[in-house]
């Protein structure tokens, strides 16, 4: 009776050894929530080679409307349309402040979104600001040309040759003349600052509505649209803007390579927008 008793203990001790789960072997993983991961077990147990510190640390992103895009020197992101902007209330809160109307005077943050109308008649200076109070910044030339020619290099956001009406480029009359008439007279900063230029028909259009005119990485409405200042100064102490708007998107260069450096930081029109750049989030 001893006998048999220690048999089926030992049965019972040989069983559960080799049916326990060895927590060094586990496949599992964990689950993956706002941008984090942790690797299986078994990878670092069983020495993997593909495992390593840095597969330890969490994953990085980008911000909610803002594409990750690869740089020369490190990884950024870039707003995936052309930046609205929020009013900040002086007395608290914000509101959402008219695409149509210059921003002099108020203060106001970037804001990022599909399907809205960015904001016109901003100046560099006041586009910097604005990417700023949103913690981001102005892209540097060299990032606003990484995401809008890719991995290729291409003229155009969709490649490298032209295709017409793939942007919102082009209009075959300026709204100023629309609005105010004939002649060169009528190219006033007053009147090229008149809400009255953006609400003609075929001028400025809703942030990805021009679904062709789409960079490698996903960026929408780097050619045309409105011009985006970028963060840059000319020998001269301009500031500099990229890629053109709806009328002109080749007098100074044809797509991805358009640069006007004619103007202070300060200036703003019914043509000049922008869109602002980030690190990547932990």
């Amino acid at each position: 009776m001893v006998h048999r008793m220690r048999t089926s203990l030992w049965l019972i001790l040989w069983f559960t050894s080799c049916t326990a789960v060895d927590p060094a072997n586990s496949d599992q993983e964990s689950l993956i929530s706002d941008g984090m991961f942790a690797p299986r077990m078994s990878d670092a147990a069983n020495g993997d080679a593909s495992t390593s510190s840095a597969d330890l640390a969490p994953r990085v992103r980008c911000p909610e409307f803002m594409v990750q895009i690869p740089g020369a020197t490190a990884s950024f992101c870039i707003d995936q349309y052309e930046s609205s902007t929020m009013r900040i209330i002086p007395t608290g809160g914000e509101e959402p402040w008219p695409f149509d109307r210059p921003v002099d005077g108020q203060t106001v943050r970037a804001v990022v979104r599909p399907g809205q109308k960015p904001q016109a008649y901003i100046s560099g200076a006041q586009a910097s600001d604005a990417c700023k109070r949103s913690g981001k910044r102005l892209c540097s030339e060299s990032e606003w040309l990484a995401a809008c020619q890719g991995s290729a290099h291409h003229t155009y956001p969709y490649g490298n040759t032209y295709v017409k009406g793939a942007c919102n480029e082009g209009r075959p009359t300026n709204p100023v003349n629309d609005c105010f008439g004939s002649g060169s007279g009528v190219f006033t900063y007053a009147n090229m600052n008149s809400p009255c230029c953006v609400n003609q028909p075929n001028t400025l259009a809703q942030g990805g509505s021009f679904s062709k005119c789409r960079s490698e990485h996903g960026v929408f409405d780097l050619h045309g649209n409105l011009h985006e200042w970028i963060d840059a100064t000319t020998a001269s102490g301009n500031g500099i803007f990229k890629g053109g708007f709806f009328v002109d998107a080749n007098i100074n260069g044809n797509g991805c390579l358009y640069r006007t450096t004619a103007h202070a930081k300060t200036y703003h029109d019914y043509s000049t927008g922008f869109r602002c750049c980030a690190g990547l989030l932990p």
